[in-house]
């Protein structure tokens, strides 16, 4: 209870009140409303569950899910505006360079066949809130996870620099046989029950692997700007927030969490799944 109770105010740091007027900043804000005052500039703006009302200029695009966008007449976007379950009130003299995009639940059908008539070129847009929702899910159970296991997700991540070769081996032999090993277990008569355990292994394994890759980007990224011993929970969090974004990059994103992913798989099997830790290196 003691650390259910830890992650939740952990989570509640992270995602607390910051003021919104960082100048070129990126604006992401769950459960609560965002203001980018007169005079300020702001990267992109998100908001989930929270109303985004903009005074100044935004520098990219505004993004609100469950809720309204409201732009002022001073309002100053260069890229879209989109709205999904509330609407967008455009004040007189906004300059919106991009895109207006309402999707709620008087639209909703409109949208849909708009999107089917292949007249649409909002497709993107609809992924990258698919991509947020998946995110922000992911991001949630790394922090239970880490939270609750920091020993086991702390050993797999240290045995990736630790042993690299090997757990690269691992973790692509445990992707090449995860299918012909469900066509065994599916070909014999005892084998089919064992099945739906094979796909919680293989689902956990590639959690607690992602997770673990994460935090030790976390580590690197603080050790980069000279701020190591953080919290685990710090590591992980910023960890997968560079690898989502390093996965919007156009060709190489999706390479580079492949790979987290496999190297994350095999730390898992060879640690097995943190039980056992990497040998040191031995000192000549």
């Amino acid at each position: 209870m003691k650390r259910i109770l830890y992650c939740i105010l952990f989570v509640a740091v992270l995602f607390g009140p910051a003021p919104a007027q960082a100048e070129g900043s990126i604006i992401f804000k769950i459960g609560e409303d965002v203001v980018v005052e007169r005079g300020t500039k702001a990267g992109q703006v998100i908001a989930i569950n929270g109303q985004i009302t903009v005074s100044g200029t935004v520098e990219g695009n505004v993004i609100a899910v469950g809720d309204s966008v409201v732009l002022t007449r001073n309002a100053v976007v260069t890229g879209n505006v989109i709205s999904v379950g509330g609407i967008i009130v455009l004040g007189k003299g906004a300059e919106i360079q991009g895109t207006l995009t309402e999707i709620n639940s008087s639209n909703i059908s409109d949208v849909i066949s708009t999107m089917l008539s292949d007249e649409w070129e909002g497709w993107s847009w609809v992924f990258a809130v698919f991509s947020l929702i998946i995110f922000m899910s992911i991001l949630i159970i790394a922090l239970l996870v880490a939270t609750l296991l920091p020993g086991p997700i702390r050993t797999i991540s240290q045995a990736v620099p630790a042993e690299t070769l090997k757990v690269s081996l691992w973790g692509i032999l445990g992707l090449i046989l995860i299918v012909p090993l469900a066509i065994l277990l599916t070909i014999s008569v005892i084998g089919i029950v064992l099945i739906p355990l094979e796909m919680i292994l293989v689902v956990c394994a590639g959690l607690m692997g992602l997770i673990a890759i994460c935090q030790l980007i976390g580590q690197y990224a603080y050790r980069l700007f000279k701020k190591s011993d953080q919290h685990i929970i710090r590591e992980t969090f910023w960890g997968l927030v560079i690898l989502w974004l390093i996965g919007w990059i156009p060709y190489i994103g999706w390479m580079v969490k492949v790979f987290a992913l496999t190297l994350g798989l095999g730390a898992v099997i060879y640690t097995r799944f943190g039980t056992v830790r990497p040998d040191p290196p031995q000192k000549e």
